[in-house]
């Protein structure tokens, strides 16, 4: 044991020394294009695939690091690590042939499969606390490995040989290629991860990479500024920029206004809201949107924000005091969402939304006093609880909290407040927890129905609202094990019960906008918070 440690080690000095000898030397034998700039709002935590969160840290690790697929510019999966696969007739087996040229980024070392094998167990350990593996639960006895019933080596992935990879799938899943683009899908070498001592992906030293760049010699990542990427040399295929500068914050870089700072070109691309966007396309950007993200009122439903919000008597005087239906109509940001898969969400290659029926918003009630009354004797309270209601600061949307606000004032003789946050502010008070009521976005890490329902599922870590309901999980694991009619009809049941348990009640869909530069063409934008792709980018 402690030879193979000491092996380790030497490996990732070997690795630093290498990278820091080359690094300029790189950068002038690769990318033969231009250099790209694109801002990161924040600095990612980690980029560690296997543990990363974040839209920031997904760019970074798509830049960094190569799957088994790569995905095009329709979000079709393409040969990535892989060079090719095929499936069985049910689409539970899975056989990955990887390219035998692929190197990690020490210029050395071969990817194998059983990099990926590594990866993948160690995403699912419970030992390693990931939060962003739940597109990994249609794996063979992912569930069981996560919760710790099994150990990682039981999960359903084996290496055949070096470069052959088989995956045993739990169901069916006609497009798990494209889930393998996803950072927690991406490669980890073992040896390599335990010579870092615990700080794999903190910093330059501690990331072996596959993928098309390589961060850009000793001072490419300077935390809380910048982390600058060169095309790597060691990739087996095309690099178009030479270079992809990520300034991070306004450290480097202070941005008072997003349309001119793309339409200038000082970025070439950036993430904008949806009045911005129609701004930039009328001063000559690219625009491309996707309409991924459900907006809705979600309670907290766990007993330490609010006993009371467990009551579904409580909750459902809340929701029924309002007239939604008045409310939806008058949305100043588009059309009310029809249920809480957005529409970018597909399932069996057809656009879900078109192919299911809309969710029943429940109607307004006259009585929401009285049913408020029953649901507080069932829990011994006499009076609602003091809600708080947070949402972002976007004016649009504190005015419709607003109008909520003076219906549960009228009704119920109490004075109920809103907090209104930054984008940040509101996903940091989610993920912990710390709300009893908000009107939030929930955006699903994949292109799957499921990956939408999970999110209100027993235990899964993207679960804000504390919702636990045993017949509910049953109709998720359903939409994830059935197809056809069955399916279908299980997420329609499944979205109808969070609007009837009192859950989660939709109100508008949201779209993820992007403007690339004039001038500016083949930059790769993800929908479902997947990044930012940038191998093929090209200026003039």
């Amino acid at each position: 044991m402690k030879a193979r440690q000491a092996a380790a080690l030497l490996l990732c000095l070997i690795t630093l020394l290498s990278l820091i000898g080359t690094g300029c030397e790189e950068k002038a034998d690769t990318g033969t294009g231009k250099s790209f700039t694109w801002h990161l709002a924040s600095e990612p935590k980690t980029l560690d695939p296997q543990i990363a969160t974040g839209e920031n840290a997904a760019i970074v690790i798509g830049a960094l690091y190569e799957g088994l697929a790569r995905l095009d510019e329709n979000g079709d999966a393409v040969p990535g690590a892989a060079e090719s696969w095929e499936n069985s007739a049910d689409y539970k087996t899975y056989t990955f042939y990887l390219r035998e040229d692929a190197l990690w980024s020490d210029g050395e070392t071969p990817v194998t499969a059983e990099d990926f094998v590594y990866a993948f167990r160690r995403a699912l350990d419970p030992a390693t606390g990931s939060t962003s593996c739940s597109p990994m639960l249609c794996l063979k006895n992912a569930a069981e490995v996560q919760s710790g019933a099994l150990a990682p080596e039981e999960l359903g992935v084996r290496a055949e040989g070096e470069y052959t990879l088989v995956v045993e799938l739990a169901y069916p899943v006609r497009n798990f290629p494209v889930l393998t683009a996803l950072p927690v899908f991406m490669p980890c070498n073992q040896e390599f991860f335990e010579g870092t001592a615990g700080r794999y992906g903190l910093d330059r030293s501690c990331i072996l990479s596959n993928g098309p760049f390589i961060i850009d010699g000793v001072y490419g990542w300077d935390a809380g500024r910048h982390i600058n990427l060169a095309a790597s040399s060691r990739y087996w295929g095309t690099v178009a920029p030479a270079s992809v500068k990520l300034p991070i914050g306004s450290a480097e870089l202070d941005i008072e206004d997003e349309v001119i700072a793309v339409s200038n070109g000082d970025m070439d691309a950036i993430a904008l809201t949806e009045s911005q966007a129609s701004r930039a396309e009328s001063r000559g950007c690219t625009i491309t949107s996707f309409e991924d993200t459900v907006w809705g009122f979600c309670f907290n439903l766990t007993s330490d924000a609010s006993p009371e919000l467990q009551n579904e008597k409580v909750r459902t005087a809340f929701f029924c005091a309002v007239d939604w239906a008045a409310l939806r109509a008058s949305l100043p940001q588009g059309e009310a969402a029809e249920g809480v898969i957005p529409p970018a969400v597909s399932i069996e290659g057809e656009n879900y939304r078109e192919k299911a029926a809309d969710v029943a918003i429940p109607a307004q009630l006259e009585d929401a006093a009285a049913l408020m009354q029953e649901g507080l004797a069932e829990v011994g309270a006499e009076s609602p609880p003091a809600l708080t209601i947070l949402c972002p600061d976007d004016p649009e949307l504190t005015a419709l909290v607003n109008e909520i606000l003076v219906v549960w004032n009228n009704t119920f003789g109490q004075y109920f407040n809103m907090a209104p946050l930054s984008e940040s502010e509101l996903a940091s008070r989610l993920a912990a927890g710390s709300f009893s009521a908000a009107v939030c976005p929930f955006t699903p890490e994949s292109d799957d129905p499921a990956a939408v329902l999970s999110l209100f599922s027993t235990g899964d870590s993207g679960n804000v609202s504390g919702f636990s309901d045993a017949s509910y999980d049953a109709l998720v694991e359903q939409v994830r094990h059935t197809s056809g009619t069955e399916k279908l009809t299980a997420c329609e049941s499944a979205e109808q019960m969070l609007v009837d348990r009192a859950v989660f009640l939709p109100i508008s869909f949201g779209s993820h906008y992007f403007a690339s530069a004039p001038g500016v063409s083949g930059i790769i934008f993800r929908p479902y918070g997947g990044g930012v792709d940038f191998i093929g980018a090209l200026k003039k």
